[in-house]
């Protein structure tokens, strides 16, 4: 059995919805070893016509529509029940009942439901896909060491299994495993060189090493581009009309229209567009629409659900929709939809946020900025850098935030560091940082929080390291996932964040700076996900908080903690410093990107021999606004 290549975040994949309606009994065993995925699931096991419940597609469907709601009333427990009947009637086929059951529970959330029907089959076979799905579950309610478990059996079974070992590795990464997890891919890539979403694993994990630079990643990409994403399958003629001033039609394809940090910063960008000058399409590719994916839904004039659907379909999509530029959102992300831009389906191609080069030469344009991509590494990317002049990221800012809340120390008597950042950031290189700051400070306690600390064994991993460092695990406290309020108040708990280095926080930064907690960051040389911080604080006037070496980052975090009045100064301005900031103005960060859109138009209109106006077309892009902050990061409060 071979099992495509799972994301990232652990999701699963969709089945197709087309099931059968009402039960039929057959007495040929349905063997789920021959499972080649999840989806078109009737036709690879020749289910007989009328063998599943209809509620089990319909529930299917209503998800594939982003209806949970729907699907889950379809769940009840009458319609279980009677499922469950018919697979009594029929043994020979319970599994595949179960399996479905399993299935459906599973993308509507119900974890704790779909656990118990996947572990209803296991005690029949010993399947891998089984086991992979639970390990599925068990790491997405935070049981990594369960997860881990159900995962390495899965490998028992079917070692060179693409999807299983990408899994794996999430996990291993998850556990702080970095480099263990990068081989485990690098090996299931040699045993299976042509599975693109593999590579993009590589890829994407090697940001986490503490040690990577741009030029490697760049020789990755560029790799991956000539074997998945040949420049022959471009289309090299397109019959957009070349108007230099008409309404552009701008198409999104992304993953991530979902509750991720992307679509947060996305959704602020799509809030504040000009809807005269551009019309925008989705093109959503998610396994699992939630209240993020319906509320972007409104926010595009069209709205195409391509998850499941094959790359060249989708490329014939949006040629059909006859799209003047396709921005792909995701980078080398899990469920990426890279391979799409590989046929070229519109003219102009540009990368959104990603964090290195694509390898790919039919992506034109990326969107950064100054601080995050200086001049000297434009070299690394493949794609030409477009700078944003209020920088690249936006925030809207949740209107259920609580206020802020005064400075922890001065109530408590002591100061409480923290970081809110997932795990897989987390590496023992900054961790000895942050050891450092404690150890200054005897009386200090660090506060952190991600999703997999409900796991036991996760938090002794941590805790050890920090004991290994000469802090006390008494001195430390780790949360695990909240509620998205309950999230922001845990702020104001701590009196200053500190990053993970190199891949910096986003979203958790600017929630922490709109809730009054600063942040100390480690900035890179030649990194973009090492130079976030430093973008996000200048955009405040904070640059200061920024750090250029490691000694510089304890020494300044130090100095910041010893200073509480000045501290508790700049926690009451946080809040208003983003207000008034380009962060968090929406229709000038819509504006600029738009401004950028447009440049793109006139250049490619030129090429096709039209007429536009020179500076507009031989201006360079560029921001110059914070010309020189990167240079200039050292200060006092």
């Amino acid at each position: 059995m071979t099992l495509p290549a799972v994301s990232n975040d652990q999701r699963c994949p969709e089945t197709d919805g087309q099931l059968s309606a009402a039960p039929e009994q057959t007495n040929t065993r349905i063997d789920l070893s021959k499972v080649v995925s999840v989806k078109n699931l009737q036709m690879q096991l020749n289910i007989p016509a009328g063998f599943l419940p209809d509620f089990i597609a319909e529930a299917n469907m209503a998800v594939n529509r982003g209806l949970i709601a729907k699907a889950v009333d379809l769940l009840n427990d009458d319609n279980v029940a009677k499922a469950s009947q018919i697979a009594a009637a029929n043994p020979m086929q319970a599994d595949v009942i179960y399996f479905m059951l399993a299935l459906t529970f599973q993308k509507t959330r119900q974890l704790k439901k779909a656990a118990r029907w996947y572990k209803k089959i296991l005690e029949h076979q010993q399947n891998a896909l089984v086991l992979n799905e639970l390990g599925c579950i068990y790491q997405n309610i935070g049981r990594l060491s369960d997860a881990m478990e159900y995962r390495r059996k899965a490998l028992q079974i079917e070692p060179d299994n693409p999807g299983i070992c990408s899994n794996y590795a999430a996990d291993l990464m998850l556990a702080g495993r970095t480099q263990e997890g990068i081989t485990l891919l690098q090996n299931a890539l040699r045993a299976n060189p042509g599975n693109a979403l593999i590579h993009s694993n590589v890829i994407w994990y090697m940001h986490y090493l503490p040690d990577q630079n741009p030029q490697s990643l760049l020789e990755e990409a560029t790799r991956w581009g000539q074997m998945h994403a040949p420049m022959s399958l471009a289309k090299t003629c397109h019959e957009n009309t070349p108007d230099p001033d008409r309404r552009l039609r701008i198409g999104y394809i992304s993953p991530d229209f979902r509750k991720h940090s992307v679509a947060y910063n996305f959704e602020a960008f799509l809030s504040g567009r000009n809807s005269e000058t551009t019309e925008v399409y989705g093109y959503a590719s998610v396994s699992h629409p939630d209240e993020m994916t319906e509320h972007l839904k409104k926010r595009f004039d069209r709205y195409r659900n391509v998850f499941g659907v094959v790359d060249a379909e989708v490329a014939a999509l949006i040629q059909k929709d006859k799209i003047d530029i396709l921005v792909e959102i995701g980078g080398h992300t899990g469920d990426n939809r890279l391979a799409v831009l590989a046929y070229k389906p519109a003219p102009i191609q540009v990368d959104y946020g990603g964090l290195s080069t694509s390898g790919m030469k039919q992506i034109d344009y990326r969107l950064t900025d100054s601080l995050l991509d200086p001049p000297e590494v434009h070299k690394f990317y493949v794609e030409q850098s477009v700078p944003l002049p209020g920088g690249l990221f936006c925030y809207s800012p949740p209107q259920f935030a609580p206020p802020v809340a005064p400075l922890p120390a001065k109530r408590n008597g002591y100061v409480t560091f923290g970081s809110f950042n997932g795990s897989l950031k987390i590496n023992e290189h900054i961790l000895s940082l942050w050891a450092q700051v404690l150890n200054a400070d005897e009386n200090s306690r660090f506060l952190m929080k991600f999703p997999g600390a409900r796991d036991q064994a996760m938090k002794d991993l941590f805790l050890k390291q920090f004991e290994q460092f000469g802090v006390s695990r008494e001195r430390i406290r780790i949360e695990s996932w909240k509620p998205s309020a309950e999230h922001l108040k845990l702020y104001g708990e701590v009196d200053i964040v500190l990053d993970t280095y190199p891949f910096n926080g986003c979203i958790t930064t600017l929630e922490g700076l709109w809730m009054g907690a600063p942040i100390v960051s480690l900035v890179g040389r030649n990194s973009l996900l090492s130079r976030t911080g430093l973008s996000i604080l200048s955009r405040i006037g904070l640059e200061f908080f920024a750090a250029a070496t490691p000694q510089e980052f304890v020494a300044k975090t130090i100095a910041f903690s010893q200073n509480l009045d000045a501290l508790a100064k700049i926690r009451a301005s946080l809040r208003q410093r983003m207000v008034v900031s380009p962060l968090c103005d929406t229709k000038s960060y819509a504006a600029s990107v738009e401004a950028a859109y447009r440049k793109m138009w006139y250049r490619w209109c030129r090429s096709q021999g039209v007429d536009t106006p020179d500076e507009k077309v031989n201006r360079k892009f560029g921001d110059s606004d914070l010309a020189g902050v990167s240079a200039n990061i050292s200060g006092d409060i």
